[in-house]
This record gives structure tokens, sequence and C-alpha cells, in this order.
């Protein structure tokens, strides 16, 4: 388990001020990346030469797999870097949001409960926006977080453009085929023992994609080998059976 995934990390952050958290990470990243240059990986969301990954993710920008592989269906699949969009991205990893916010095709907004990176707050259960309002929304490991998934579900694709499209990933074990929630659990220890972390309210079972589609989303499923070759894989440290859960209206 990462730092960012234990509870206490939770608490340390509330009192870290949101005007100095990026500065402050910024700063550890590029402590942290010193002796990482190489040429054996290569992370394509920050375009390092990297010698290896730390545990996994990117050391200069902390890019996990799955960013890694959003990035690169981003870049492969879609418009995203190239059309004029307005984007609703939903808990903004520092990988993206560096990057994202300053991208001029974009019209970018940021939403959290609570975050740093937060450009405007928003319980995902009752977005404050009307119908058609976004071209693209992105999450990415945030429904589990949700009490309330499948309500979260509907007001997504409520505020999606009816031409528009939409990311959102979740942690899913494969060997259940139905999702695994029981709402008494509230205790944060207890949750760490029940679902494998002191914040998550389920267990995506593989009738994931079949809960997006009951809020209305038409959903494709992309793995990693759709978009990228084996030595691609390799180089850049993915996994090729990551999927993707691609939604259009």
């Amino acid at each position: 388990m990462s730092i960012t995934e234990k509870k206490s990390w939770y608490k340390i952050k509330a009192f870290i001020p949101k005007q100095v958290y990026e500065p402050l990470l910024n700063f550890y990243l590029g402590i942290q990346s010193i002796g990482y240059s190489g040429t054996e990986f290569h992370c394509p969301v920050c375009k390092s030469g990297l010698k290896k990954f730390k545990e996994k993710s990117c050391p200069k920008c902390a890019a996990g797999i799955r960013h890694r592989t959003i990035w690169l269906f981003l870049e492969r699949k879609t418009d995203f870097f190239k059309s004029e969009l307005s984007v609703l991205h939903f808990a903004p990893e520092h990988c993206f949001y560096r990057v994202f916010r300053k991208l001029k095709n974009l019209k970018y907004l940021s939403a959290d409960i609570g975050s740093p990176r937060a450009m405007v707050e928003i319980d995902m259960t009752d977005i404050q926006y009307p119908d058609n309002s976004f071209d693209v929304l992105l999450s990415s490991h945030v429904l589990e977080h949700v009490n309330d998934d499948l309500k979260a579900m509907k007001e997504l694709y409520r505020v999606q453009k009816k031409e528009g499209w939409s990311i959102h990933l979740a942690p899913i074990d494969y060997s259940r085929t139905e999702t695994f929630e029981d709402p008494s659990v509230t205790d944060p220890d207890e949750r760490q023992r029940v679902f494998g972390h002191h914040d998550h309210k389920r267990i995506y079972g593989t009738d994931y994609k079949t809960r997006l589609e009951s809020a209305g989303f038409k959903v494709s499923i992309f793995k990693t080998s759709d978009f990228c070759n084996e030595a691609e894989i390799k180089k850049m440290g993915l996994k090729p059976d990551t999927e993707i859960y691609f939604c259009k209206k």
C-alpha cells in the first residue's frame, strides 16, 4: 500500500494548506526522482526516460499504471488533446492536473470534496450543473468511494453532452460476478478489513459495466493491448489487460 492510500495520509493531508500542496508535492517528486533517469523505460505522461519505475509509478510525475494507460487512450483513441472541449475531471490526479489545466483547447474544471486540486467542490451524487453541460467527464477510482454510486452514475450521465463521452474507471475484482457492498459497514478500520481500503464503500465485480449501463451509458471496454503494442507495453510499464470504460450517451 502506498502512503497516499493509508488512513494516516488523509489526516496529514488535511493540515497542508491548499496553496502549498502542489509546490510541496513537486518538490518531493523532484527529490524522489533523483537517480531514476535512464533509457530502459518511458513515462508517456511527463515524457521522462527512466531506468526503472518506483513501485510501478513514475518517480517524476507519480503516474501509475492506470494513469499512463488513460493518457495513451486519450492520446490515441480520442480528440482530447486537439478539439475544443469542456471537461469535468473528478478527483484530479497530480500527473494529469498539472497538464490538463494548462491545455488551451480545454475548458477544464477539476472537482472533488476537499481536494487541494479541486477548482470547484462537487458531490458526485448531486452535480450542480444543467443537463448536457460537458463534452468530457473523467473519473478514476472515485465511484468506489461514493455512498450511492448508482445515483452518481445517473448524474454523470445527465451532465454529459449527447455527443460527448466519458471515462470512469474503478478497481474491479474479476473473481466476482456481482458487486459486493454492505452499507452497515461504516467504521474505517472495518472498511479496510471488508473492502480493502478504509474509505471504500464496495468491491466492484464484473457487473461494473452493467451498473454504468443502468444509468443510460453505452459502454465500450478497451484493453491496453487494443492501442499499444507489446514493445510499448513493456517500455512504458503497462499491463496489456488494463481496461478503459469508455462511456457515451
